[in-house]
């Protein structure tokens, strides 16, 4: 993958995830609070360097995911391409393969199969008892791929 083409990836990943968790109050009017702020703020969250695959034929899909406080721990699956997280709320337990488990709180990101697309998601869920978390899943696969495969 072009150096050029990487940039491009990770701009729009960086646009995607910008818009998605801009402030939003519900009244026609901005608040006063978020006049205050500058147009342009932005605050790095993650640099990581993007797989080496090309995109020529993939498709991305963004899901916005609940888990309740005290859940059950989610079933194992995988990805066949890759995933990049940002948990919007709350805290999410995950791991793969045989990693031990991670704990990434709100505002924090976290990368799934970059280097090995298809690897296992051995561990998914809510790693508090009393409240809930909620993250954005953002999964690049080939287009036709399912996104999700059990097991």
């Amino acid at each position: 993958m072009t150096e050029n083409r990487r940039e491009f990836l990770l701009a729009s990943m960086i646009g995607i995830a910008g818009s998605c968790f801009a402030p939003c109050t519900g009244d026609a009017a901005p608040s006063t609070e978020l006049q205050a702020q500058p147009v342009n703020a932005s605050r790095p969250v993650a640099t990581k360097d993007a797989p080496a695959v090309n995109l020529d034929g993939w498709q991305m899909t963004a899901t916005e995911i609940t888990i309740p406080a005290g859940a059950p721990p989610g079933r194992k699956h995988r990805h066949p391409g890759f995933v990049i997280g940002y948990v919007l709320e709350g805290q999410y337990s995950f791991a793969v393969n045989d990693q031990a488990p991670k704990v990434v709180k709100a505002g924090e990101m976290f990368f799934e199969s970059f280097d090995a697309p298809g690897e296992v998601h051995s561990a998914s869920g809510n790693a508090s008892g009393t409240q809930p978390v909620r993250f954005l899943a953002i999964v690049f696969t080939k287009k036709g791929d399912p996104i999700t495969i059990p097991g």
